[in-house]
């Protein structure tokens, strides 16, 4: 679901490419730079800035000041586009896409493990619903709803995976509708401010997805010379906080990611019929029957499976109800 995303966020002065690669690369550099100073001193970073750099007072050292910042921004923005192929690489990472075995482990990690947790809010929504406590019960509802997938079998080792993929599922569950496989094709049919706003709603995700790695990377840059020269302690408070600004960006991704999930299920309950229309499908009478229309068209167009539409008549409406 990110590839429309990414085709948008391209251009140099596009917002999306501003706020999810450029904003993050800055602020991360920033972050790079403040802890220079932090460990040179700033009366010292500021005496090398005007007198040892370059000669104060001169106009030529100014020049050269100016040089150094237009080099700098030149870089940030090449960085920045270094930064946008490797999105889905970093969204994956985060979803909990590691290797196989890795990931079945990460799930069934004993008390913090996302399997775990999944476990006891399922327990705590069955005792409330027994207890007949409905606030409770709401409370737990909503947590599952919205944080982790319907099936056991279908959690991913971290919240963001989960909340992401309570997302994609919402429409096998609900309509029999694999909306990984059908959203590139529903999104075309989508209206201009539907489509505006889930951008909108990724923007901000990956913004902190990219924040949050930077920051990790730079945090370990910063740590390793730290150790090189001998200051552990300040090697130790920016391994802290570098940690601590990581979990804080991560978990403002996963609050994004839950309103970027609930416009992708609005986008299927209202528009998935659309698809269908434009599939030349007769829309069904039942829930039964969308089911059926779905699971169908799936066996044929991802397994190449012409046996299981044998029977399929396409409905061709009139100009009229296709305006309608």
């Amino acid at each position: 679901m990110l590839g429309n995303f990414l085709d948008k966020a391209t251009g140099l002065l596009d917002r999306n490419f501003l706020l999810a690669y450029w904003f993050p690369v800055f602020i991360s550099a920033s972050v790079a730079i403040l802890v220079c100073i932090w460990v040179y001193g700033f009366a010292d970073t500021v005496n090398w800035w005007q007198q040892d750099l370059m000669t104060k007072g001169q106009e030529s050292g100014f020049y050269a000041q100016i040089m150094i910042v237009a080099a700098a921004l030149v870089l940030v923005t090449i960085l920045a586009y270094l930064l946008q192929p490797l999105t889905r690489t970093v969204v994956r990472i985060y979803e909990g896409y590691w290797p196989l075995a890795l990931r079945d482990r990460a799930v069934s990690f004993p008390l913090f493990g996302e399997r775990q947790i999944w476990k006891g809010r399922s327990k705590e929504r069955k005792n409330a619903e027994e207890k007949r406590d409905w606030s409770a019960y709401n409370f737990q509802q909503a947590r599952l709803y919205y944080e982790f997938p319907s099936r056991e079998d279908r959690l991913m080792p971290t919240r963001l995976g989960n909340v992401i993929r309570a997302a994609e599922d919402y429409s096998k569950a609900s309509y029999g509708m694999d909306s990984v496989f059908w959203w590139p094709r529903l999104w075309p049919l989508l209206p201009e401010a539907l489509r505006k706003d889930i951008d909108e709603s990724l923007t901000p995700l990956v913004a902190m997805l990219n924040f949050s790695s930077l920051i990790l990377l730079i945090s370990l840059a910063c740590i390793i010379y730290l150790g090189w020269i001998g200051l552990w302690w300040r090697a130790l408070v920016v391994a802290v906080g570098g940690i601590l600004l990581a979990s804080v960006t991560y978990r403002a991704s996963v609050a994004q990611a839950l309103s970027y999930g609930n416009r992708i299920r609005s986008a299927v309950d209202l528009y998935r019929f659309k698809l269908l229309k434009a599939l030349s499908q007769p829309l069904p009478e039942t829930l039964e029957d969308e089911i059926k229309i779905w699971e169908q068209l799936m066996v044929w167009l991802y397994n190449n499976d012409r046996g299981a539409v044998t029977a399929m008549r396409y409905s061709h409406s009139s100009d009229e109800e296709s305006e309608d």
